[in-house]
């Protein structure tokens, strides 16, 4: 696995803020995880989307991220920031190129800006990859991402305040793939294989062919909707159905678990029905737009991908392996790390991603 060890890597997620940072091992053989470190943050500080991503109290966030990064006392480059899947657009494009347009990045910036599915009069800071060769001679597939400018603007501003030097902003979940492609691979070499990163605000659905991603969907139902309905059902606040949440079980882990999980099947149904709608409407989708007959292998992150038995579950419901997916098990450490910290790796697999080169 081969990780940035002079970077800190800073994940801005709708319920929380995370930090990871690595040192190289004796000899420089594995890593030792310098900093690992979550704050949550207050219900509704930060969220939005595309064309309305927003943090609702600077002042707050600000604050929650000074305190979080005094927590940083190693030496770094900087940082780089993931950013919540919701503000960022993906778009996958075949472009005609010739050698002189890719040899000048702002061109294509330019280019791809003026291409984008873009509001009017949106301004944009632009983003792009070349994921190589179409089968068509001449063009290429490039990955571009937008982000709206005003936000960056306003983080840019913040960081500076705190004298964060921040060396590159990204989309959190794409580094993921990164590490389970070192981690695993046998299993993405000449394969395709589904990231399905099931955060607060929403479950993102990555497909990855080669390598390369192959399609994105945002769905937005994820673990604040399921903590919404136990709130409603409890009758409890939200604040409490999301401390409960975790505990609660709520997918058989045995054969003794499944008689009694039927005697609480309306509840379940009614927590988690219409995000597995949801699943069943983008895997099927996907099968259908790239004519695939059987669903690839999935692997699962993210802080809402860690009740236990979702995984088995799922491969029954997908009909297809399933597995939870944690960086901090597979990571080759060169000193071991609290074994409570090892259990938070699904939700800190985005965080770890951003380290991925």
């Amino acid at each position: 696995m081969n990780l940035y060890t002079d970077l800190v890597a800073l994940d801005i997620g709708t319920s929380s803020l995370k930090i990871a940072a690595v040192d190289p091992g004796p000899a420089r053989q594995g890593y030792v995880m310098r900093n690992l470190a979550m704050a949550e943050l207050p219900q509704g500080l930060v969220g939005g989307d595309f064309t309305g991503p927003f943090i609702s109290d600077l002042t707050v966030f600000k604050n929650t991220l000074a305190g979080l990064v005094r927590s940083v006392k190693n030496t770094r480059q900087g940082f780089v920031v993931g950013l919540p899947d919701r503000w960022v657009k993906l778009h996958l494009e075949t472009l005609e190129l010739s050698d002189n347009e890719r040899r000048f990045p702002g061109f294509l910036s330019w280019r791809l800006e003026k291409s984008l599915p873009i509001p009017e009069g949106m301004k944009v800071f632009v983003d792009y990859q070349i994921l190589g060769p179409a089968s068509t001679p001449g063009h290429y597939q490039v990955l571009a991402a937008a982000v709206k400018a005003e936000i960056i603007e306003i983080l840019s501003s913040l960081t500076t305040d705190l004298h964060i030097e921040v060396m590159a902003f990204d989309t959190s979940s794409l580094g993921v793939f990164n590490l389970f492609e070192e981690s695993f691979p046998d299993r993405t070499v000449d394969q395709t294989v589904i990231n399905l990163h099931i955060g607060h605000e929403t479950t993102v659905f990555k497909a990855y062919s080669r390598g390369a991603l192959m399609y994105e969907r945002v769905i937005e139902v994820a673990g604040e909707e399921f903590a919404k309905i136990i709130s409603e059902l409890d009758s409890v606040n939200l604040e409490t159905a999301m401390k409960t949440k975790p505990s609660e079980k709520f997918f058989p882990t045995g054969r003794a678990d499944v008689s009694e999980l039927l005697g609480r099947r309306q509840r379940i149904e009614r927590i988690f029905g219409n995000w597995l709608r949801e699943l069943n409407v983008t895997f099927r989708f996907f099968q259908d737009k790239f004519n695939v007959s059987r669903l690839p292998a999935v692997f699962l992150t993210g802080g809402s991908s860690m009740f236990a038995g979702l995984e088995t579950f799922l491969t029954e419901y997908l009909e297809t392996p399933c597995r939870l997916f944690n960086p901090l098990a597979e990571m080759p450490l060169a000193k071991k790390v609290d074994e409570d910290k090892v259990r938070t790796g699904p939700a800190f697999a985005a965080c770890l991603g951003l380290l991925a080169k």
